[in-house]
């Protein structure tokens, strides 16, 4: 009867302890279960940070730039009349977009599709329109070099007339062009201040 007393009572032993390994068990993947959702949770959190700094940041980038630009040069564009050229150099010797071009990568981290679309195009116009304007830069130059060089042809008047109707031609796309960015960058820069506002 002593077998089976030392018997029962060490199988009550186990049976407790099992089932004090099964409480603490649960009770620890509860925990860890808990803690694994609360560094989910954190890091989702600084993510969506991360996400509103850089539309923070572009916004500031694309409104200082288009500010600058109008300051500089859009208003020009802008009153340009039918026929007209831009015969003036602007000068464009740097990368403007570092925001964007820096953090590039992170465009795909924006969950709202159109504001995504809305910043890729925008900029995608924005550096076109850097492009038309150094192209621009190319051929004042040249057309200038025609007017300063001496006429050793009878056909310098008309090599000066033909670089300026490209000149002019250019003008009125560059015109287009400029409209056609000033329409993205409103809308870009009223999405990001919607999206402040929300």
């Amino acid at each position: 009867m002593e077998f089976l007393d030392t018997l029962m009572q060490n199988l009550y032993g186990f049976m407790a302890a099992m089932i004090g390994a099964m409480v603490g068990g649960i009770f620890t993947l509860r925990a860890t279960d808990k803690a694994i959702r609360e560094e989910r949770d954190k890091e989702i959190r600084r993510d969506e940070k991360e996400v509103q700094n850089l539309l923070d940041a572009l916004g500031v980038e694309l409104g200082t730039l288009w500010n600058f630009h109008m300051k500089r040069v859009g208003g020009m564009v802008e009153h340009l009349p039918d026929g007209g050229a831009l015969e003036f150099y602007y000068p464009l010797t740097q990368d403007y977009f570092t925001v964007y071009n820096s953090n590039a990568a992170k465009i795909g981290q924006v969950k709202d599709a159109v504001l995504r679309e809305a910043i890729v195009v925008c900029y995608n116009k924005c550096k076109k329109v850097v492009d038309g304007f150094k192209y621009n830069n190319e051929l004042y130059k040249d057309y200038r070099d025609l007017l300063v060089m001496p006429p050793s042809s009878p056909l310098h008047g008309d090599y000066v007339k033909a670089k300026y109707a490209e000149l002019v031609a250019y003008g009125q796309l560059a015109k287009e062009d400029h409209f056609e960015l000033k329409g993205y960058v409103e809308r870009l820069l009223m999405l990001l201040d919607n999206r402040n506002q929300a």
